[in-house]
């Protein structure tokens, strides 16, 4: 794996001075500290899943407004501070970015600027410029820049990725993914504005494009379409296609009067993979040379939720000198695809798209 370097602004190696305000790095009996900025769902849930690792503590929590994140902070035993303070603090070595999409850079420069590793939860920002600023000041200071693209922790996702590594299906022909929700309504307002959410395309179709990256690696062309209604009910589809790999078409809705789904179906000239979240049988493999009928694979089931195995997998790559698994420059990869599809929803053009260096 790529190993990140540290060093001081000037050039000349800053292990010394590094030891001794990030003792979490050369000693595994000091705790991570984590500040948590955001105490709505994110933030709570990556709260809560930080809690529950070994050598982690979260200290400080801050909410928009304040008041809001006083029952996080008491259930993580932490203080309540504000988003700046907790940028700022001595005693913090990593700082969660939870917020509403529009403020991410914001504040993850800043926690960079302090000498923060930083979290973003994805997308990593409304905007391209937004996210190059971010991957600039973390690079600049030497942190670690992750960013939150939690389906690849997911255990039928990482199936389907082995299955498609290992030749099981073939060669890909066609992929379909789907993910859906409630509307967004108005219970999180700040969603309703795409100015600052980058609505469905990056709230919820970004995890399966995302997604399609990490299985089949970069596209070259882009086609979407989509459609706006009122209370917050938001639909996008789109067909993403590479130049020698497989067409694929994914939708991504805030009109799902059912709730919560996903799923995906890859079809490959040796099989095809299936998995719905709301089936009984969630993960199912058909093969030309099998059975009639498709056969049920065991879901891969976890001790702990692909949450915590992020923030796991992320502060054990930190304090090994490593890379995360998505880095600011694979956060920003996938934020651009999303706004290639955005481009071509409004536009009703193709997109050629070349991911960013």
């Amino acid at each position: 794996m790529e190993r990140c370097t540290r060093s001081s602004p000037n050039g000349v190696d800053s292990r010394r001075a590094l030891r001794k305000e990030r003792p979490f790095l050369y000693a595994r009996s000091v705790p991570l500290r984590v500040g948590v900025l955001g105490a709505g769902f994110a933030g709570a849930m990556h709260a809560h899943s930080a809690m529950g690792l070994d050598d982690v503590q979260v200290v400080a929590i801050a909410a928009l407004p304040l008041d809001q994140g006083a029952a996080l902070a008491q259930e993580c035993g932490a203080r309540l501070a504000t988003a700046e303070q907790i940028c700022a603090a001595d005693d913090i070595d990593l700082v969660v970015v939870a917020t509403p999409t529009h403020l991410h850079a914001e504040y993850a420069t800043a926690a960079a600027k302090a000498g923060k590793h930083v979290f973003c939860e994805k997308p990593i920002a409304r905007t391209r410029e937004q996210a190059e600023e971010m991957v600039r000041a973390c690079d600049a200071a030497g942190v670690t820049l992750a960013v939150g693209h939690v389906v690849r922790y997911f255990p039928e996702y990482q199936r389907a990725k082995q299955l498609l590594d290992d030749g099981t299906l073939g060669r890909p022909a066609i992929a379909t993914l789907v993910r859906g929700n409630f509307s967004v309504g108005s219970a999180r307002e700040w969603y309703l504005d795409s100015a600052k959410s980058g609505g469905v395309v990056l709230d919820l179709m970004l995890h399966d494009l995302d997604t399609v990256r990490w299985w089949f690696g970069e596209p070259s062309r882009v086609y979407a379409r989509r459609f706006t209604g009122r209370a917050g009910l938001e639909y996008a589809l789109a067909t993403i296609r590479y130049d020698d790999r497989p067409i694929v078409h994914i939708e991504g809705s805030w009109a799902e009067h059912a709730g919560f789904r996903t799923g995906f179906e890859l079809r490959g000239d040796r099989g095809m993979l299936v998995h719905d979240s709301r089936a009984t049988s969630p993960l199912t493999v058909q093969s030309p040379a099998g059975p009639a009928g498709p056969a049920m694979m065991a879901t891969p089931t976890l001790a702990e939720s692909p949450y915590r195995r992020q923030l796991r997998d992320l502060f054990a790559r930190i304090g090994r000198g490593e890379r995360p698994l998505v880095d600011g420059h694979e956060g920003l990869r996938s934020l651009a695809l999303g706004l290639a599809v955005i481009e071509s929803a409004d536009s009703g053009n193709v997109i050629e798209w070349k991911a960013p260096a």
